[in-house]
C-alpha cells in the first residue's frame, strides 16, 4: 500500500470516469473509496508517532520529484479525510446535481486534500491549496445564478489573495536555504539563522494559512462560502469538517516549523480565544442553518488552537482528537441540515420545528451529535474536550475555555429548537432518504463510540496513552446539565433578538476591509516578532 495512491487514485479516477454513464460511474466510484479505505488503514498499521515514512511521486530522487512524509498522526488525517469523502459521496449518491461533473470535482478535492496532509514540501502543498480553492469556487457558483457567482468570486479573490501571503512567505524562505522540503528547513532553520532574518516569512505564511483557517479576525470569507442558497450541501459539510481542518493542520505544521526559534504562543493562545469566541457569536446571531454551523466550526477551531498552545502533550492530543471528533459530528450535522431544508423548504431556524416529529431518524442522528459536539458524558467530544482543557487546570486558560465551551452550548442549544415543538407537516420530499439516513445514522453511532471507547482510542491511534479517568460521571453530568439549563435560558429569553446589533453580527464585510483586516494581521504578527526578538 502507498501513500501515492490517496493522492493519485481519486484524481485519476475522477478523471477516468468521466466519460463512464453516470450509473455505472457511480458504481465504480464506491470501489475506488473501498480501496482508499483498505490503503490507508494498511498505512495506518505499518506506521508510527516517531518514525516516519517517506515517498516520492514520480521517481526516487528528493530534488527532482514531489516527496511524501507520513508517520501515524498524517495517516490518521488521511484516513479521517478517506471516511468524510466517502459518507459524503453516499449521500449526495441519488442527487441530480451528483453528475459525472461534479464526482470529478468532488475526487479532484479529495485527492488534493489528502495531498495536503501528506507531501513534505511547502510549494506543492501552495499547489494542492490552489486547487482546492478552484474547486471550493467552481461549486459554490454550482448553479449558475447572480448570488452564487458573486459569493463564489468574493471567495476566490479574498482566498487567492491569502496565497499571494503565503507564496511570499515560501520565496523568501527558498532565498535563504535553497530547499522547499519541510524536513530540510526544520533542520536548517535550527542551524543558527538570526531570528529577524525569519520574522517575515513567518508572518508571510501565518498570516496567509490563517486566513484559510478561520482565525480571528480573518472569517469574513465564511458567510460568502456557506451562505449561497444553492451551493451543494455535501460540498459544504466537507468544506467545513475536513477542508478547514486541513489549513489547521498547515498552520500547525508551519508554527513547529518556526518554534525552535519564534515562539508566538503568546499572541496565538489571544487570538485563538479570540476566534473561539467570536465564531460562537457570530454563529449564535445567524438564522441560516448553514451559517449557524460555518461559524461555529470556526468557535471549535478556537477551541482546538487553544489546547494546542496551553502547552503540554494532554491538550496537544485532545486537541487532535478534537479534530476528529469535530469532523465526524460536524459533517453529520450539515447533512442533517440539508435534509430538513429540503423538506421544510427553508434554512431560517426560527421557522423550523417538530423535526422529531416528521424526520425522527434525522432527528435522534442530529442529537448525538449535538450531544458529542457540545460534550455531554459518554460522548466523542466530553473525552477531547476534558483532554484539551487537562494542562489549564487551575489557570486562567481554563475560564477561557469554559467561555468558549459555553458558546458552543448556546449555539447548539439553537439548533436543538428545531428539533422539538409543533409544526404543520412539511411538504418538501427527500431524494435518497435511505441512503441518507443510513448515513446520519453510522456518523451518529461514531459520536457515540467515540466517547465510550475514547481512551482506548487514543491509546490505538496516537501510541499515548492519556488520562483515563475522565472524572466522575456524575460530576460531570451535573455540570453538563447546569450548563444546559442555563443555555436554554439564555437562548428561549434572549433580549438581544433581533436588535441591531444581532442584525449586524448577521451581516459580512466588504472585499476591502477583507483585505485590510489581512494587511492588519499580517503587521500585527511582524511588530509583535520585532519587539520580542
Amino acid at each position: 500500500m502507498s501513500m501515492v495512491n490517496l493522492i493519485l487514485v481519486p484524481i485519476l479516477s475522477g478523471i477516468l470516469l468521466y466519460k463512464f454513464p453516470t450509473k455505472i460511474a457511480k458504481i465504480l466510484m464506491l470501489g475506488v473509496q473501498a480501496f482508499l479505505i483498505v490503503n490507508v488503514f494498511a498505512l495506518i498499521a505499518g506506521s508510527s508517532m516517531t518514525e516516519p515514512i517517506y515517498e516520492f511521486m514520480g521517481g526516487d530522487i528528493p530534488i527532482l520529484f514531489i516527496a511524501l512524509r507520513g508517520d501515524r498522526m498524517t495517516f490518521i488525517l488521511a484516513a479521517m479525510t478517506v471516511i468524510l469523502f466517502a459518507s459524503a459521496m453516499v449521500y449526495a449518491y441519488f442527487e441530480d446535481y451528483f453528475t459525472n461533473r461534479y464526482m470529478l470535482l468532488f475526487m479532484v478535492l479529495q485527492g488534493a486534500t489528502s495531498g495536503i496532509f501528506l507531501v513534505d514540501d511547502i510549494f506543492t502543498i501552495f499547489i494542492f491549496f490552489e486547487v482546492s480553492t478552484v474547486i471550493a469556487t467552481i461549486l459554490i457558483m454550482f448553479k449558475k445564478e447572480v448570488r452564487n457567482i458573486y459569493d463564489g468570486l468574493f471567495y476566490f479573490l479574498i482566498q487567492i489573495l491569502s496565497m499571494m501571503f503565503y507564496i511570499m512567505g515560501i520565496a523568501y524562505l527558498y532565498r535563504m536555504f535553497g530547499v522547499l522540503s519541510l524536513t530540510e528547513l526544520a533542520r536548517l532553520i535550527q542551524s543558527g539563522i538570526p531570528q529577524q532574518d525569519l520574522l517575515l516569512p513567518f508572518a508571510f505564511l501565518i498570516a496567509g494559512i490563517g486566513l484559510k483557517v478561520g482565525m480571528f479576525p480573518l472569517f469574513s470569507w465564511v458567510t460568502r462560502a456557506y451562505g449561497t442558497p444553492s451551493a451543494p450541501i455535501a460540498a459544504l459539510a466537507i468544506q467545513s469538517a475536513l477542508i478547514i481542518k486541513a489549513s489547521l493542520v498547515v498552520f500547525l505544521r508551519l508554527n513547529a516549523l518556526f518554534y525552535p526559534v519564534l515562539d508566538f504562543s503568546v499572541i496565538f493562545l489571544a487570538v485563538a480565544f479570540l476566534t473561539g469566541v467570536a465564531g460562537a457569536v457570530k454563529s449564535l446571531a445567524q438564522r441560516d442553518i448553514k451559517l449557524l454551523l460555518a461559524y461555529s466550526t470556526i468557535s471549535q477551531i478556537g477551541l482546538i488552537l487553544m489546547g494546542v498552545f496551553v502547552g503540554g502533550d494532554v491538550s496537544y492530543f485532545g486537541s487532535m482528537y478534537h479534530i476528529i471528533n469535530h469532523g465526524i459530528a460536524k459533517l453529520l450535522l450539515f447533512f442533517a441540515a440539508g435534509m430538513i431544508m429540503d423538506r421544510y423548504q427553508t434554512s431560517d431556524v426560527s421557522k423550523i420545528r417538530g423535526v422529531f416529529k416528521h424526520m425522527p431518524v434525522v432527528a435522534t442522528a442530529s442529537l448525538l451529535a449535538i450531544l458529542g459536539i457540545t460534550g455531554a458524558p459518554f460522548f466523542n467530544g466530553a473525552a477531547s474536550k476534558y483532554w484539551i482543557m487537562y494542562d489549564s487546570t487551575g489557570t486562567f486558560l481554563e475560564a477561557a475555555i469554559w467561555v468558549i465551551n459555553t458558546g458552543t452550548m448556546l449555539v447548539y442549544m439553537k439548533f436543538a429548537f428545531m428539533l422539538f415543538g409543533k409544526s404543520p407537516a412539511p411538504a418538501g420530499k427527500l431524494v435518497g432518504t435511505q441512503a441518507k439516513s443510513a448515513i446520519v445514522l453510522w456518523l451518529g453511532i461514531l459520536c457515540v463510540l467515540g466517547g465510550i471507547f475514547g481512551p482506548q482510542i487514543v491509546d490505538g491511534l496516537f501510541e499515548i496513552q492519556l488520562v483515563k479517568g475522565i472524572g466522575s460521571i456524575f460530576e460531570k453530568g451535573l455540570i453538563y446539565l447546569l450548563m444546559l439549563a442555563g443555555t436554554y435560558a439564555l437562548v428561549r429569553y434572549n433580549p438581544l433578538k433581533d436588535s441591531k446589533f444581532t442584525k449586524w453580527l448577521q451581516g459580512s464585510l466588504s472585499f476591502p476591509r477583507s483585505v485590510f483586516l489581512l494587511l492588519a494581521f499580517f503587521v500585527v504578527l511582524t511588530a509583535y516578532g520585532m519587539m520580542r526578538y
